[in-house]
């Protein structure tokens, strides 16, 4: 018996030797590693910290740091692995050693089997752990989370509520059915005025897609009204009350179910900012670009699983298509962004509509100008000068193909220019010939001819470099250095036509304020580069005065940066072309 508890002893004081062997081991390793670590004072500081920035914002910064910065290696060690990596045992066990208590019953044994574990039932954290994991735990680590009770949800703001008098609604519809769905069919005129009927009677399903169209038809016929002889700042007031009233809604729009409304409320969005003084924001294109891929959604498979499409509005859904497909042509001409369809995408479903549809007929005779179909027209033709010229894809195009797709493009243009009559016909014409809402349109779609040869014009003259866009700040500046302007024709016919355009704070100027500034900065660059050209008559200098002027009253009755950016540069080189006139 005695002999047997001896050897319990000596197996007991083996294996007490080889943990302290390793304890004393890994503290070595762990020193060795500690010394080779940089002092803090040598490391990087890697931001500066701003009093006003919340803590949790630095505790991501952190953790995203420690997750992706470089860290040492360490190697993989286990202090319970059982492994020999000392050459003996210590057979002194100190007398702190043998103060350890190892209990022998049942399962805390310590045998020398590698699948044994040290119970850790009896281990007891210390104050110092237990106070660190109380912090860790605690709201004030992470002040974002103040308090477990999630907040209340939001309450949704409802988009019906008004609707002015009857006799204000009849002639704000009319108006627009007139000055504006004439041009360009955004609702069938039976189905729009049905569709105001049963709202005003509160028989209306209540959709954001029912009270967002009506809403959208009254906008922009304020809009509309502002640019009429009778107009007033009240009208251009009321159209951004309706965009605000459409904008609280906008959530509950995009995530609607897709249909021919929503597709046309999206637009309906996209006019009334093109047509106010957050146009700057560029987020137009969002809205148009959403409506393009509903519409073509809807178009083309309506007769599969999906959204079903009422036979009788399928003609207008492809109008509405082709609405959206001018407008984003335009929209990334301007503003130097993606297509969203190609024009392989479009060209064999490109279902042109008739050149009845979308036509304005002179006030006497029968002279007509038909302003859906050029506008379509127009756009494939920018599409195509994206796809062969400006897009991505033909950054590694060599220089002389890409000199040649540009060519060939501003041959379609020009030829197509030529081609129409209402591109020949002077202001003055076009002032006798029709009504101003008519006039209207036809500047519009003369300023989008303008902005693609002056885009192209700009690409090749600024070396090939797409990513520069002419219509803003630097871009301006950069083409009037040149001295060879190549577009100043057109820009002094589309300056022209402004002497018989409605002028002040309304959405035409809102919607071509960068082509205008790029017309003025061609024509002025022109004159001040050679000044031994013919100088600009009085009456050029008038119009382009005016346009400056509206420019200023503009920025008073809205902030727009780029507007109040570019304001310098054409300012400054108008006053150079007084002086040299008054040289003269």
């Amino acid at each position: 018996m005695s002999s047997v508890s001896t050897e319990k002893v000596e197996k007991r004081g083996n294996r007490i030797g080889e943990y302290e062997s390793r304890i004393k081991l890994l503290e070595s390793l762990l020193n060795e590693r500690n010394a080779k670590q940089p002092e803090l004072h040598k490391q990087p500081v890697w931001h500066e910290t701003e009093p006003t920035v919340p803590l949790s914002s630095w505790v991501d910064s952190l953790r995203d740091e420690v997750n992706f910065g470089s860290r040492p290696e360490f190697p993989d060690l286990n202090p319970f692995d059982l492994d020999p990596v000392v050459g003996g045992n210590d057979d002194a066990i100190t007398e702190d050693i043998a103060e350890l208590s190892v209990m022998e019953t049942g399962q805390n044994n310590l045998t020398t089997d590698s699948s044994s574990q040290i119970s850790t039932e009896d281990m007891q954290p210390s104050e110092e752990f237990q106070e660190d994991a109380a912090f860790l735990q605690s709201a004030e680590f992470e002040p974002g989370i103040a308090s477990q009770t999630p907040p209340p949800m939001p309450v949704q703001p409802p988009c019906d509520g008004y609707l002015p008098p009857p006799e204000v609604e009849t002639s704000l519809l009319a108006e627009f059915l007139t000055d504006m769905n004439t041009a360009c069919p955004l609702y069938q005129p039976h189905v729009i005025a049905d569709h105001l009927r049963v709202c005003y009677a509160g028989l209306s399903d209540g959709s954001v897609v029912a009270w967002t169209n009506a809403y959208v038809v009254f906008g922009i016929a304020h809009n509309l009204r502002a640019m009429s002889t009778t107009g007033t700042i009240h009208d251009m007031e009321m159209a951004q009350y309706y965009f605000a009233r459409v904008y609280t809604a906008l959530n509950r729009l995009l995530t609607a179910p897709s249909s021919l409304g929503q597709v046309q409320c999206l637009i309906g969005v996209e006019l009334l900012i093109m047509g106010s003084p957050c146009s700057y924001n560029k987020s137009e294109g969002h809205f148009i670009s959403t409506a393009l891929r509903i519409a073509r959604s809807l178009v083309y498979h309506h007769d599969t699983t999906g959204p079903a499409v009422v036979p009788d509005d399928t003609a207008q859904l492809r109008r509405v298509f082709w609405i959206a497909f001018i407008n984003d042509s335009n929209l990334s001409i301007i503003n130097n962004t993606p297509r969203t369809f190609r024009l392989e995408d479009v060209a064999e479903s490109a279902e042109l509509i008739a050149n009845e549809l979308g036509t304005v007929t002179a006030a006497e005779g029968d002279w007509q100008v038909h302003i859906f179909f050029l506008s379509t027209r127009l756009a494939l033709l920018q599409t195509e000068a994206i796809d062969q010229v400006l897009s991505l894809r033909t950054r590694n195009t060599d220089p002389l193909e890409l000199a040649a797709a540009a060519t060939i493009v501003l041959a379609r243009l020009q030829a197509f220019h030529q081609q129409h009559q209402v591109f020949q016909r002077d202001a003055n014409e076009l002032f006798q010939l029709l009504y101003q809402s008519d006039v209207v349109h036809c500047v519009v779609l003369e300023s989008k001819y303008f902005a693609t040869v002056y885009r192209l014009h700009a690409f090749m003259a600024l070396d090939m470099n797409a990513k520069i866009n002419p219509f803003e700040l630097e871009g301006l500046s950069m083409m009037s250095r040149l001295k060879h302007q190549s577009v100043v024709r057109e820009a002094k016919r589309l300056l022209s036509l402004l002497s018989v355009a409605p002028r002040g704070n309304i959405a035409l100027y809102w919607m071509i304020h960068p082509i205008l500034a790029a017309a003025l900065v061609t024509v002025f660059a022109h004159h001040i580069n050679n000044p031994k050209n013919e100088a600009l008559t009085s009456t050029e200098m008038l119009v382009y005065k005016q346009v400056l002027i509206n420019f200023d009253v503009m920025l008073q009755a809205g902030v727009n940066p780029d507007l109040e950016q570019n304001k310098g540069l054409y300012l400054g080189m108008f006053t150079r072309v007084e002086e040299e006139i008054r040289m003269r």
